[in-house]
């Protein structure tokens, strides 16, 4: 069992976006954001 890294696993149950992170927005494409297929570390979803 990898409890260190379980939540990284785990799926949402509602659709979460959140903005690029610094230094991967393009010129132009300043409005684009990612959608979530799992959780990541620190989202309150995980």
């Amino acid at each position: 069992m990898d409890v260190k890294t379980a939540f990284l696993n785990g799926d949402l149950d509602e659709e979460v976006y959140m903005e690029l992170p610094t230094g991967f927005v393009e010129v132009g494409k300043e409005d684009l954001v990612c959608k979530l297929n799992n959780s990541i570390y620190g989202l309150k979803q995980a």
